[in-house]
């Protein structure tokens, strides 16, 4: 998510699975109510996608 709340996503991410690229997706929008990895924005992604860590392991395995 940029500073002026554009989303932009990397074109390699077709080639993630499904469950990876919605990750991605919820993790940028996150980041609309908070800006920075801090406590805040893990704890609201754990509220909304609570299987996020394995969603992230499947998308950095398949970006490898």
């Amino acid at each position: 998510m940029s500073p002026a709340r554009r989303l932009l996503l990397n074109k390699r991410l077709i080639e993630a699975p499904i469950d990876a690229i919605d990750y991605v997706i919820t993790h940028e929008l996150c980041h609309i109510t908070e800006p920075h990895h801090g406590p805040a924005f893990f704890d609201m992604l754990d509220v909304i996608l609570p299987d996020w860590k394995k969603r992230k392991h499947r998308l950095e395995k398949a970006m490898a």
